[in-house]
């Protein structure tokens, strides 16, 4: 009788209970399963309800604002977006450039196709019956709070065991934290075109919760909400790509689901991803990758030699570290020569080498034991990839949104430092230590963060920002001349010829890194013609237009303004000569451009046809350009002149 039952308990044990067991484990249910728990907001809404309040309180200010930097490119002065939506149609068949210049320049390498933000604005236009910077800048703090509560739920899901002494220190919460208080985000945040950075985090998070609830299900709707939120995510901005990675690397480091589970959310991916650049190529062109820009400004390395583009990327990697773990000073502005040209042989490329290469490292060995702080570091360095200059030209030595991705990486990479190794350390010790670290943190990200958002206000306050913080750039320097120059438009009488004379030391500055920048060469002949409004004096305006033309004689402002010069000068004489001593001195001899001193020439020969000056000045640059038998009528002419 004992044998019976023993035998009977054998069965039970090895058929009815364990097979019991594998059908839940194969087959999951949204109340038992690997990533998704129901109750998960009814036990932390409050906690989600702090995350989301946060933005409101850090960027309350910045709701009053107007539009500033490329907002003129995306919603000022886009002839699409202020169609509102009968522009929609254009934004999604043209370059994103296209509605601003009125045709498809392809000022930087892989041209720019990011549809999604600018209909966004166009909506708003639309409903707002106008320019509506107050909303839009309410949408963006809206969509930057969504997402960091995304993160907290994301984050969740994927870490479950963390064991800490005090709530504020679980990994989930204070990852979510320290991203929403970083001021790395501010550009993206406070600038209404940074809504491209914020829609293509949001929706590529978006994404990853679909594929994680599509794993626990298997249900088709989560498969296919997955790929229409990567495709959306794409058309926000292109850096969601690395999301291909990103998304197969979470399975894998949080679940123990083999490769063909895997490939299986990957696929849907793959698929929007293709569909995608078909819809970019038609629209946009294949990318030229490789292609020389001749533009300093569209081309930060335009000029290196040797290792000095490399060696730079690696100086501005480290700037990135150094600015999440240090927010001071921040700027919107990394032009040439904001970052210094560095070779091999600069102790700060080799060290952000070594640096970066322990990070890879730790990030290695931590791979096959699927750590977190593994999968933090790969996370950063696959989503900073595509914006680092390694991969692209991006015609910017570097810019803080360009982190908003990546900083979510850096932000689980700290949170699990301070709450699964500090936090553990010596009991309640440890713990008390880390929530010290951790309020000092949050604190001077908050009050940065406070600090720093006024200076986006307008575009005066934030190149004044800009010149204080990177003064060695040309950019930050003529947007300054810019800024002042179009305030200086509501003043009169003194005040306004000293602030005119404070942006002239500004275009002058940005001439001085780079001589033949054409915004800074247009800003010094524009300010030079509003300062001979007020003294009219005619000479110190021209020697103002002849060390423009040393540089840039091809500024068309020049032209226009001698055109109105020339009708009312009382000293035809003097001009003349000026057309004379500039055209060979500045415009021939330093700027190297025998043709545009010809143009100035003809300018003279105009006022006086007879005049010997004109004509010996007009056979030097006609033997110049290698024309010599108008050279030597030319001179035959000047000879016959007393």
């Amino acid at each position: 009788m004992a044998r019976k039952n023993k035998r009977a308990t054998k069965t039970d044990a090895t058929t009815t209970k364990p097979i019991k067991t594998l059908t839940k484990v194969t087959d999951l249910t949204e109340s038992h399963s690997l990533f998704w728990h129901s109750e998960f907001w009814k036990k932390n809404w409050w906690k989600a309800l702090i995350i989301f309040c946060l933005p409101f309180i850090l960027y309350y200010q910045a709701n009053s604002f107007g539009y500033v930097l490329d907002d003129t490119i995306v919603i000022e002065d886009n002839s699409f977006t202020k169609q509102g939506f009968s522009g929609i149609d254009d934004l999604l068949t043209t370059e994103s450039m296209t509605g601003y210049f009125g045709e498809q320049k392809n000022l930087v390498e892989g041209n720019r196709y990011r549809p999604l933000s600018l209909i966004t604005f166009a909506i708003e236009h639309q409903v707002a019956g106008g320019k509506s910077p107050g909303p839009s800048h309410f949408i963006n703090i809206l969509l930057y709070a969504l997402t960091g509560i995304l993160l907290y739920r994301l984050f969740s899901m994927l870490i479950k065991d963390n064991k800490t002494d005090f709530w504020w220190l679980a990994t989930p919460f204070l990852a979510s934290l320290l991203y929403i208080a970083h001021p790395i985000h501010i550009e993206a945040v406070a600038n209404i075109k940074g809504r491209d950075e914020i829609l293509a985090l949001l929706l590529s998070l978006s994404t990853l919760y679909t594929t994680l609830r599509y794993v626990d299900s298997k249900k088709t709707f989560w498969m296919i909400s997955s790929a229409v939120l990567f495709f959306l995510a794409l058309l926000s901005k292109e850096n969601s790509i690395t999301f291909l990675a990103v998304i197969p690397l979470t399975i894998y480091f949080f679940s123990q689901h083999k490769f063909k589970t895997i490939l299986k959310t990957f696929l849907p991916l793959l698929i929007s991803t293709i569909l995608y650049l078909i819809l970019r190529f038609s629209v946009a062109g294949v990318p030229e990758f490789g292609k020389e820009v001749n533009d300093l400004m569209n081309n930060p390395f335009l000029g290196m030699k040797g290792g000095e583009k490399m060696a730079t990327i690696m100086f501005t990697l480290y700037k990135y570290l150094q600015l999440y773990i240090l927010p001071h000073p921040l700027n919107h502005d990394y032009y040439p020569y904001a970052i210094p040209v560095l070779g091999w042989a600069d102790y700060r490329s080799i060290g952000s080498l070594l640096l970066h290469m322990v990070m890879i490292g730790i990030g290695l060995y931590g791979f096959r034991r699927k750590k977190i702080y593994s999968y933090a570091i790969l996370y950063y360095f696959i989503t900073l990839s595509i914006v680092s200059n390694i991969v692209i030209n991006l015609g910017t030595f570097m810019n803080e949104r360009f982190l908003y991705m990546a900083s979510v990486g850096l932000s689980l990479l700290v949170a699990y430092i301070l709450s699964e190794k500090l936090g553990n350390w010596k009991g309640k010790t440890g713990a008390i230590i880390a929530s010290v670290i951790t309020a000092f943190l949050l604190i001077g990200y908050g009050l940065k963060t406070i600090e720093r958002v006024p200076d986006w206000s307008s575009a005066l306050s934030l190149n004044q920002s800009a010149v204080k913080n990177g003064s060695n750039s040309a950019r930050a320097n003529s947007f300054m001349a810019t800024a002042m120059y179009e305030d200086s438009k509501s003043m009169s009488g003194e005040n306004k010829k000293q602030f005119l004379q404070e942006a002239m030391s500004y275009s002058d500055k940005a001439l001085n890194i780079f001589n033949k920048y054409q915004n800074a060469n247009l800003m010094k002949a524009g300010i030079a013609a509003e300062l001979y409004k007020i003294d009219r004096d005619e000479h110190k305006l021209l020697g103002h237009f002849a060390e423009v033309m040393s540089s840039r004689p091809d500024v068309p402002y020049i032209n226009t303004y001698l055109d109105y010069l020339e009708g009312r000068t009382s000293d035809v004489d003097y001009l003349i000569d000026w057309y004379v001593n500039t055209s060979l001195n500045e415009v021939m001899t330093t700027a190297q451009q025998p043709k545009w001193a010809l143009h100035y020439l003809n300018r003279a020969y105009k006022l006086d046809n007879h005049h010997k000056g004109v004509l010996a000045a007009t056979a030097k640059v006609y033997r110049r350009l290698g024309d010599d038998t108008r050279a030597d009528n030319f001179e035959k002419l000047a000879n016959l002149e007393q």
